[in-house]
Formats: C-alpha cells, sequence, structure tokens
C-alpha cells in the first residue's frame, strides 16, 4: 500500500510543463515505463466536434515529443496505456452518449495522427472497441492501466450524473482477456454517491486509489482495498498549493526500474489559453529490509559481518550503512570507488556524505571525510590525506 500522506514536500516529476495545446486543462495522464514516456489527455474541443480529446506524449522530463486526436471519443477523465510488442496502444473513451464515453477502445498510437472513435466500421488495425458492459446499461465510462499485473480497470455509472452523485462500480479485467473479447471481471468494486468532483483514479496490487477535488476548495485522496471495500486512507491532497488555477487532475502508476512501483498525480495550472501541467509522486511504500551490496573482496574488509555495505529504502530515503578497511592495510587514495548501489538505491543527482575514520592514522585532524555517491550508483571517496584505517557510513542517507 502506498503511503498518501508525507510530513514533506512530495518529489516533483514535471513542472509547468507544456502539452502540444494549451488551451485546456489536462484530464489525466499515464506513466509509460517501457518507453519511459508520459501520456497526456485532454479535451481539444471545436464547433464540430466537442468530444474530441488530444494525448499528448512527452519525455520523462516533459518536453513534447508529439501528439495524437482521438474524435468523437468523449471527455478523457481517464486513460490507459499498453505497451507491448513494440507497440504502443492507447485504452481511451470511444462511442461518446453525450459528453461522456460509452465504451473504451484501444487504439495504436500515431504521431501526429487522428482516429475516429465512434467510427465502428474501422479496422481493428486503427481501432478496437471494447464495451466489458453493455453501452445500454451503463453511463459515463472510463478506463485505465494497471501495469504491474497487466490488468484493465474499468469505471462505470448506473447513472448519468455527474461524478459527485454517481452510483456504480469499478471492475478489474485481465487486460490480455479483454483484448481477445472476452469480458469476466477478476473483482468489482460498487461504489455510491460520495458528495466529491473525481478527478482520477488507478489501481496498484491490492487498493484502489482515488483522487477528489475541485479549483479553490479541498482535494483528497483515498486508497480502497479490493477485496473489502475498507478505505484504509483518506488524506488531504496538498501538492503544489502555489500554482496560479490549481486543479487536482489524473492519477497512475509510476516506476522506475528496479525500484517498487508508486503512484503519480497531477495538477493543472495556468489561466486559460496558457494551461500548463505538473505531476508529482507519493512515497515509495513502507520501510523495506536492508539489502547488501557486492564490493571487490580482493580489495576492501568490512568491520564485521554487520558492517558489511547495505542499505535499504526507509519511505523517499535512502539509508547507507557500511564500516571498511583496506585489506592490504595500505593508505587511502582520493577517488577510490567503494561499491556500485543498484538503480532502486541511487540518487538522481550527485550526493555528498559525510562519512567518518578510525582515529588510528589521523590524530588531530577532523575524523571525517566526504564521500560522494554519484548517479550511476558508486560510492567514492575523497580525501586526500592518504590515511590508513576503516571508512564508515552509519546514518548517511539521501532522498530518491
Amino acid at each position: 500500500m502506498i503511503t498518501l500522506a508525507s510530513a514533506v514536500p512530495p518529489p516533483v516529476l514535471l513542472n509547468a510543463a507544456q502539452l502540444a495545446y494549451a488551451g485546456s486543462v489536462a484530464q489525466s495522464f499515464f506513466w509509460d515505463l517501457v518507453g519511459r514516456h508520459w501520456y497526456v489527455c485532454q479535451r481539444n474541443v471545436t464547433d464540430q466536434d466537442q468530444q474530441r480529446i488530444l494525448v499528448t506524449r512527452l519525455t520523462a522530463d516533459g518536453d513534447v515529443v508529439d501528439s495524437m486526436h482521438v474524435e468523437r471519443a468523449g471527455h478523457g477523465a481517464n486513460i490507459g496505456v499498453e505497451n507491448t510488442g513494440g507497440s504502443v496502444f492507447l485504452w481511451t473513451d470511444a462511442l461518446p452518449n453525450g459528453h461522456w464515453a460509452s465504451a473504451v477502445a484501444r487504439i495504436p498510437y500515431v504521431p501526429g495522427g487522428s482516429v475516429d472513435a465512434s467510427d465502428t466500421t474501422l479496422p481493428a488495425s486503427r481501432i478496437a472497441f471494447h464495451a466489458p458492459r453493455p453501452s445500454s446499461s451503463v453511463h459515463r465510462v472510463s478506463a485505465t492501466v494497471d501495469p504491474t499485473r497487466r490488468e484493465l480497470i474499468y469505471r462505470w455509472q448506473s447513472n448519468d450524473v455527474s461524478s459527485d452523485k454517481a452510483v456504480g462500480g469499478i471492475d478489474r479485467y485481465a487486460l490480455d482477456a479483454v483484448v481477445a473479447g472476452t469480458y469476466t471481471p477478476l473483482a468489482t468494486r460498487p461504489f455510491s454517491a460520495s458528495g466529491r468532483s473525481l478527478q482520477g483514479y488507478t489501481s496498484l496490487g491490492d487498493h484502489i486509489y482515488t483522487l477528489y477535488g475541485l479549483p479553490g476548495e479541498e482535494s483528497r485522496v483515498t486508497c480502497t482495498r479490493w477485496d473489502t471495500g475498507e478505505v484504509v486512507q483518506d488524506e488531504p491532497f496538498t501538492a503544489f498549493p502555489s500554482v496560479v488555477g490549481r486543479e487536482p487532475e489524473g492519477l497512475c502508476v509510476y516506476e522506475i526500474a528496479g525500484a517498487p512501483p508508486t503512484l503519480a498525480f497531477g495538477v493543472v495550472s495556468g489561466a486559460d489559453g496558457a494551461r500548463r501541467f505538473n505531476a508529482g509522486r507519493f512515497p515509495r511504500p513502507e520501510t523495506n529490509p536492508w539489502v547488501m551490496v557486492p564490493y571487490d573482496t580482493a580489495v576492501l574488509a568490512p568491520n564485521s559481518a554487520s558492517y558489511a555495505p547495505q542499505y535499504r529504502i526507509a519511505g523517499d530515503q535512502v539509508h547507507l550503512h557500511f564500516s571498511l578497511d583496506r585489506v592490504d592495510k595500505g593508505p587511502w587514495a582520493s577517488g577510490a570507488k567503494l561499491f556500485q548501489l543498484p538503480v532502486p538505491a541511487r540518487p538522481n543527482r550527485t550526493q555528498r556524505l559525510v562519512g567518518v575514520v578510525s582515529g588510528a592514522f589521523v590524530t588531530g585532524q577532523p575524523l571525517t571525510v566526504r564521500l560522494e555517491v554519484t548517479a550511476d550508483g558508486w560510492v567514492t571517496l575523497f580525501d586526500d590525506r592518504g590515511f590508513k584505517g576503516w571508512i564508515g557510513a552509519d546514518v548517511s542517507f539521501w532522498t530518491c
């Protein structure tokens, strides 16, 4: 389970990113770990077509790569992305009833392309329509993807009203089964009128996460168990408090290679005609156990087994613990690389740390050394004294 409340501001992933169209707010977004791209969905209406949406693809840092139009689609309240077999597919609105979708569509992402999400005569190579529940019995449907379980998450309402008054449910389906046209829910979690305006939802593992709020009003984010429906977290959502035109918009699963998954959230900003998109992430889950790190045993020796190099991820922090001496008992050289941390424990830029040293050979001098952890994970010593003895880092940490 992801911790939704945090005593420190959440890490920023996108800061005032500009989308392919600045005339409307983003409605939803998705992080594609395979391609390392963001896909942001917004309404892009015209006089002739009030249900057109625009999907902008961004780099991990928020630069526009390209975009694609989905005509006669819906509101774009949620979006999913499936990256499989070297191809990217959007899961988005289709067959609108009013301004809202009555089905979902799987659409190959084509940079600069356009597809009509109401044209059922189009070949499957351009669009595939899916109605896990008959369109005549549901309203305002939307979908996203849990990439950690390869599941389609499908939200539907039994009444055609705004989300604060809505009654309906959220289904989980095996994504590959839906692609094949089999719609057997793995689970369904019903919901009743919440009195809150829905701004995004996603599923990660055993929990559903939901984002609520409107501009100028309190925003909240909740966590609900799939199996029992128990709301186990319901927290105020205060990220990006100072942006102009602030409105929460979108939740998705966020992963980087080798690290536990967490959630990303979106917040729009800017005045009409100059909209921007911001995103951050919630802390990583829980406190993980200490993990041993390989090192060159022919060169380095720990004081004891408990002082062998190791790290742990605790919330948003990486903790580092070790005490090493040279096997040959010779002097330390500045620039010596001690060991390399794996991807989940690496900082996003060089991190300077203070270490402690043995007092046997540095009498009268500071019993500290400078260590650096580089973005590729190498823990490196910087000290020109040529001292002998052990180096320790018992309480060193940084934010990941």
